[in-house]
Formats: C-alpha cells, structure tokens, sequence
C-alpha cells in the first residue's frame, strides 16, 4: 500500500504587490514589510499564509476536514485542539526588479537558492533544479548570470535599478529558470525563463532594499475630500510578479495517512497581509 507525502511545497507568485508587515515603523518607513532578521530578505510569516488559507478553503461541507487539518478553535466549540497541516514562513525566491531592457527580471542569488534546495531536501521533497552557479560580486566586475535567449541582456550587461552588471550566460542557470518555469509557468516557460537573472548576494542584498515600493497613502476629509491632518503615512510592498517559496508538512502527531488531508488542499488564489481593499496581496498558490 503506498502512502502520500508528508510534505508539500508551497509557491506564492504575486499578482499584485504585497505588504505583510511589522505593525512598526522603521526609519521613515510608517508601515514596513516583513523581513528576516538576519538576511533582512523579504518574508511572508507562516502564520499569515495559514490563516489566509483557511479562510479560502474552508466552505459548509468541509468543516470537519478544516477542523483536522488547520485546528480547532472557541468557534468551532469545545476544546483547542492543533491542525495536522504545519507551515513554514515564505521565504523570497525570486524578486521582481526593474530592468532597463526586458522591463523587469526575476532575480535571486546562490545563497537563495542555496537555501531554498536545503530545505525542499530537508522536508524530504525534490528541487526542480540542484546545481548552483557562483557569482562574481566583488572588485571591478559584478556579474549577471543569464540564460541564452535573456530578454535582460544588452550588449554584454544587465541593467537592473541602478546598477549595471556584466551578463553572462550560464548553462545552470539554464536549468535552474527551466525547473522553477516548469512548477510555476508550465503554460508558458518562456516568460519567466528570459527574464530570469541570479546575481551575487551581496547585489541581492541592495535590491531587496531599493527594489521594494514605498507608497505614499492618505486619509481623505469625508466633506472636502483634502487629506486629513496627521493622516498621511508610508508603506512598503513586495513587488507583483515576486515569488515566494516554502513547505507545508504533516505534523508528527497525525499517524493516519496524509492522503485525506491532500485531497481538499488545493488552493489557487489568496488574498496575502494588508490593503485588500485596494486589491493588494493577491497571490497565485502553487502546490508541489
């Protein structure tokens, strides 16, 4: 008798910008993103992608299953009781920057994807890709790495925000925009696949500071329709097309196969953080 994962991957590919924040203002930022305390990369809370995902995939007939697999609580009467489905923060993947030719790329870095492989490996699940290039980030020369038909490179350069970087093609990194394509645009590779760029870690840390928005908000007077005083703040938000990536595993507590726990957990669209109003956080979910 063959049993089903334990594990899953998790991806969040964002439509539209998303701003899960702190709840604290940082610098002259009123209302920052949320970000790793050691990488200070963009992260999207394991708590906030649980709660979202119950909401979407709860319905009358499938109360008994969200019970199992997300948890009991007050509202669901009688005592709390842990959900059999565990979930790990989103950690950045691949951030959507602007570039001066191709319009913008995804781009990542080694110690991304580095990362990313420990962990799909760690949770017992296979990587859409293994081998990782390094990347000249020091001295005279910073270095691109791109695949052969990049819509990003021009003339032997990359040109992302405000840095220009020197393009090189690479053959891993070939393999690596294929096997994330292959997960998250299977309908059209392409897309992703010649605007796809890994840069060094240290050009990745800048980009995950000067490549996030920061929007200017404002309250309105009901009567004159001025902004009201005091009511003008700023925010941060991941840009759209950014991916996130992370796991949702059986918890070990749940002896009976995982198999009735997958079948209903197929979400396709969440709604991620603050600003759902204004149609911010809409997220594409793709399970692996």
């Amino acid at each position: 008798m063959s049993h089903s994962p334990r594990a899953k991957a998790i991806y969040l590919h964002a439509l539209t910008p998303v701003h899960s924040g702190t709840g604290q203002a940082v610098a002259v930022v009123d209302l920052p993103i949320a970000r790793e305390k050691a990488t200070g990369w963009p992260i999207i809370p394991a708590s906030s992608l649980k709660g979202v995902l119950r909401d979407a995939l709860e319905t009358p007939e499938n109360k008994a299953w969200i019970a199992r697999a997300f948890g009991k609580d007050v509202r669901d009467g009688g005592e709390m009781e842990a959900g059999a489905l565990c979930f790990t923060d989103q950690r950045i993947l691949c951030l959507a920057v602007r570039s001066f030719y191709g319009t913008f790329a995804y781009a990542t870095c080694p110690l991304v994807l580095g990362r990313f492989v420990r962990d799909m490996r760690a949770f017992g699940l296979e990587p859409p890709f293994t081998q990782i290039p390094a990347v000249a980030g020091s001295g005279n020369e910073l270095q691109a790495l791109v695949t052969q038909k990049s819509d990003l490179a021009r003339n032997g350069k990359v040109y992302l925000e405000d840095i220009d970087l020197t393009a090189r093609p690479d053959s891993d990194t070939e393999q690596i925009a294929s096997g994330i394509a292959g997960v998250l645009f299977a309908d059209r590779p392409e897309a992703f696949t010649t605007r796809f760029v890994i840069v060094s870690d240290e050009v990745f840390n800048f980009l995950s500071e000067t490549a996030i928005e920061v929007a200017a908000r404002v309250r309105l007077e009901d009567d004159t329709k001025t902004v009201k005083k005091g009511a003008l703040w700023y925010e941060e938000a991941v840009p759209a097309e950014s991916i996130f990536a992370g796991a949702v595993m059986v918890a070990d507590f749940y002896k009976e196969d995982a198999g009735s726990l997958w079948e209903p957990f197929q979400p396709s669209l969440v709604q991620i953080g603050g600003d759902s109003s204004v149609g911010r956080g809409l997220c594409r979910v793709v399970t692996k």
